[in-house]
């Protein structure tokens, strides 16, 4: 597989412009929603916290993300539990009937 060629992507959040080097075949327009998600929610926070100070918001919107993160993982793990036991369930079903 080909290495990814690097590639700068200027985006701004929060007001303030980072230059991103991509260095792998993520699309930009990719990254560009993901800053604009990272921006949205760093004004949500802003507005609520009794804070103006940019790397406060900053944590407490990492805070936040890893939260829906762990929640997310949480319910993959629960629904991929559930596939799994659905799935042995079915296979036997059909062991069963198949013996018949």
């Amino acid at each position: 597989m080909p290495k990814a060629k690097s590639r700068p992507i200027d985006v701004e959040i929060y007001d303030q412009k980072y230059s991103i080097v991509l260095q792998s075949p993520l699309d930009e327009a990719e990254v560009r929603s993901l800053a604009d998600e990272v921006d949205e929610r760093m004004r949500e926070i802003s507005r609520v916290a009794s804070t103006a100070d940019s790397l406060k918001v900053a944590i407490l919107t990492a805070l936040h993300l890893a939260h829906d993160l762990r929640t997310v993982k949480k319910d993959c793990e629960q629904t991929e539990s559930h596939i799994r036991s659905k799935s042995v369930e079915l296979s036997r079903a059909l062991e069963q009937v198949l013996k018949k």
